[in-house]
């Protein structure tokens, strides 16, 4: 009889340590689950703060492209006005001039394109 008294309290103590090996197991996986959720939320918050930075600079560059394509087509009507009248509003020096600034805002508008 004591005998398996022993038997049932080895099995016993086994099974305990199984169980606190189980449970440790799955605190362990519990942690790194965690850490993993924490590196991912800080990682999610840096992302929308990148694309909110991003959707601003955007909105910046569109409405100065807006902006600059504007200004292109004043000084295009200004120029076809002053074609059609057969006047010279300008003289040539200042239609250089004009036309060296189209030249700039277009290489600009296509280099923020």
């Amino acid at each position: 009889m004591p005998e398996q008294l022993i038997d049932a309290e080895t099995a016993e103590k086994k099974d305990l340590r199984q169980l606190e090996e189980s449970l440790q197991s799955l605190w362990e996986k519990a942690r790194l689950v965690s850490d993993l959720l924490l590196r991912l939320k800080a990682e999610n918050k840096e992302l929308q703060s990148r694309l909110s930075s991003l959707e601003l600079k955007e909105r910046r560059w569109t409405e100065e492209f807006q902006q600059r394509e504007q200004e292109m087509k004043e000084m295009r009507a200004q120029l076809v006005h002053a074609q059609s009248n057969e006047s010279s509003l300008f003289s040539k020096e200042e239609l250089e001039v004009l036309k060296l600034r189209l030249k700039e805002l277009i290489v600009k508008i296509n280099s923020r394109i």
